[in-house]
């Protein structure tokens, strides 16, 4: 005796019989349900392996150290001095700044200190007959100097020389001390 089974269908029933070989329309969507089924439950199964992973978790401390602040300096600027001074004229004077520190300083003083001095003439320079503008100065300031920079500040006739000057004095160079002062920009 065969025994069938009968499966209501959109087209009408279909019977087929037990243990016959499942091919046809039904079995592909079957088939297809059963792969989706399976991968859908791999991914959960991934994603439970991946939940399950330890995590860790803390507290600590951390660290900054601050660096100290290093003088400005002057570098030598004679170089950079394009009017010369003579009797009863103007000239440059010209004062070159070195920033030795990892940040930008904000120069905001240059003050005059001592008197002018003398070298390198053609003889005895002891009076000099020349001033410096500490007014002329201040006009340049203040002045941003990058971190590890240099700033040649050319301050046009901010020296004078009278008549008092000696004979000696021709060709020297003049100086005068400043002090520097200013503030992280």
């Amino acid at each position: 005796m065969t025994i069938y089974e009968t499966r209501e269908r959109r087209d009408g029933p279909r019977s087929r019989k037990i243990g016959q070989a499942m091919n046809g329309p039904s079995f592909r969507r079957i088939s297809a349900k059963a792969t989706a089924a399976t991968v859908l439950t791999g991914v959960l199964l991934a994603a439970g392996v991946a939940f399950a992973a330890w995590t860790a978790t803390g507290t600590g401390t951390g660290y900054a150290k601050a660096g100290s602040a290093q003088a400005l300096t002057t570098l030598d600027g004679s170089g950079s001095v394009a009017n010369a001074l003579v009797p009863s004229g103007t000239g440059d004077f010209v004062i070159k700044i070195s920033n030795p520190n990892a940040y930008p300083v904000s120069l905001t003083g240059a003050t005059l200190t001592g008197s002018v001095t003398a070298t390198g003439g053609i003889g005895t320079c002891t009076t000099t007959g020349v001033t410096v503008s500490q007014s002329a100065i201040d006009g340049t300031l203040p002045h941003t100097i990058a971190a590890n920079g240099t700033w040649t500040d050319v301050v046009s006739a901010g020296a004078s020389m009278d008549n008092t000057s000696q004979n000696g004095c021709q060709g020297a160079t003049f100086t005068q001390t400043v002090t520097l002062s200013g503030a992280s920009a």
